[in-house]
C-alpha cells in the first residue's frame, strides 16, 4: 500500500516547488530586474539634482522652570491640593487646565505671531524666496507652470492669487515648514524648520520663538495692568477696613505679578537646546533616497517578470 503523506509534508513540498519556480523565474528575468534597479537609481539621482536641498533647524523647548538656579520663579501664588486645581482650572468637562506653555505651542504658528514677524522684511523674503523681485524691489506672482496653472484657474472662477504676503499667508508658511515632535514622554518639544538657506532657517525659527514669547508677555502684561487699575479704582471708594485690606493684598499681589512679567527672561518656554542646524543640507538624504529607489525598481522589475511569465503561460495554454 502507498504511504500517505501528512499535510505538513505536502505543504513543505508545495512550498519548495513554488520557491524553485520563483528562483527559476528570477533567473530567467534577471535582465529585467537589473533594468528596474538601474531605472530606479537613475530616477532618484535625477530627482536629487532637480530638488533644492534644504537645511533643518532644530530647537528643543520646555515649560519655563519655576524652581532651580536657572528658573525665573513663580509669577502666581502657589496653592496646594484641591484649591490649586480649582483656582487654575476653567469650568468644563474634566476642568480643563491651560498652561502658558500650552498657549505657547498653540500660538507658535498663529496670526498674531505672524504679524509680529512681518515687522522684519528679511523674514518675509526668507519665507517666500521665490516671490521677491530684487530688481523691481517688490513682490511678484510665484514662478513655475504649477503656479501659472493655479492663477489661470483662479482667474476663470473670478478669483486672483495673492501677491504681497499678509499675516495669514505668513502663518500658513510657518505651519508648512514647521514640525513639532515630543521628546520622550515628557513636556519638552522638538521644533524642526526646513529652508534652503541655513542662516535663514535659524533666523526664522528663532524669530518665531521670540515673537511667540513676546505676544504672551504682552497679553499677560495687559491683563495684569487691567486688574491693577481695577483694584486701585475700587480701593479708592471703599471705607470698610476689612475690605480695604483684602483689596490692598490683591493689589500688592498683582503688582508683584506685573513686576515678574517685566523680568527679561522667557515667560512660557525655555530653550533647552537653542536653534541649530548642520553645516550641510540634510534633506533629501541621498543615502536613504537612492537605496529606496533601487529597491522600488527591483520590486517593479519582479512584478514585470511575473506578469511576463503569466502572459507566456497563457499564450502556451491557448492552443
Amino acid at each position: 500500500m502507498p504511504l500517505r503523506r501528512s499535510s505538513l509534508e505536502v505543504e513543505a513540498v508545495e512550498s519548495g516547488l513554488r520557491l524553485r519556480r520563483s528562483l527559476r523565474m528570477m533567473r530567467d528575468g534577471w535582465p529585467i530586474l537589473l533594468i528596474g534597479m538601474a531605472l530606479g537609481v537613475a530616477v532618484s539621482v535625477t530627482a536629487l539634482r532637480l530638488v533644492v536641498p534644504q537645511y533643518t533647524a532644530v530647537m528643543v523647548i520646555g515649560p519655563t522652570a519655576r524652581v532651580g538656579a536657572a528658573a525665573m520663579g513663580a509669577r502666581l501664588p502657589v496653592l496646594i491640593g484641591r484649591e490649586a486645581a480649582a483656582a487654575a482650572s476653567e469650568p468644563g468637562p474634566g476642568d480643563e487646565i491651560l498652561s502658558d506653555f500650552a498657549r505657547y505651542l498653540q500660538l507658535f504658528t498663529s496670526i498674531p505671531v505672524a504679524e509680529r514677524m512681518m515687522v522684519d522684511p528679511a523674514l518675509l523674503r526668507g519665507l517666500f524666496p521665490g516671490r521677491w523681485d530684487e530688481e523691481a524691489g517688490g513682490w511678484r506672482p510665484a514662478p513655475g507652470p504649477v503656479a501659472s496653472a493655479k492663477r489661470l484657474f483662479l482667474a476663470l472662477v473670478g478669483r486672483s492669487d495673492w501677491v504681497e504676503p499678509d499675516a495669514e499667508r505668513v502663518a500658513s508658511a510657518l505651519r508648512e515648514r514647521l514640525t513639532v515632535d515630543m521628546v520622550g514622554s515628557g513636556p519638552m518639544r522638538r521644533l524642526r524648520l526646513r529652508h534652503p538657506d541655513r542662516a535663514m532657517a535659524l533666523r526664522i525659527l528663532s524669530a518665531a520663538a521670540q515673537a511667540t514669547d513676546a505676544h504672551l508677555r504682552a497679553e499677560a502684561s495687559r491683563r495684569s495692568a487691567a486688574q491693577i487699575a481695577h483694584a486701585r479704582a475700587r480701593l479708592a471708594g471703599i471705607t470698610v477696613a476689612e475690605h480695604r485690606r483684602a483689596l490692598a493684598d490683591l493689589l500688592s499681589e498683582q503688582e508683584r505679578i506685573a513686576m515678574m512679567i517685566e523680568v527679561d527672561l522667557p515667560l512660557a518656554a525655555d530653550a533647552i537646546e537653542p536653534p541649530a542646524a548642520a553645516q550641510r543640507p540634510d534633506w533629501p538624504n541621498p543615502l536613504t533616497v537612492v537605496p529606496m529607489a533601487a529597491l522600488v525598481g527591483l520590486v517593479a522589475g519582479a512584478l514585470v517578470v511575473s506578469l511576463r511569465r503569466l502572459w507566456l503561460a497563457g499564450g502556451e495554454a491557448a492552443p
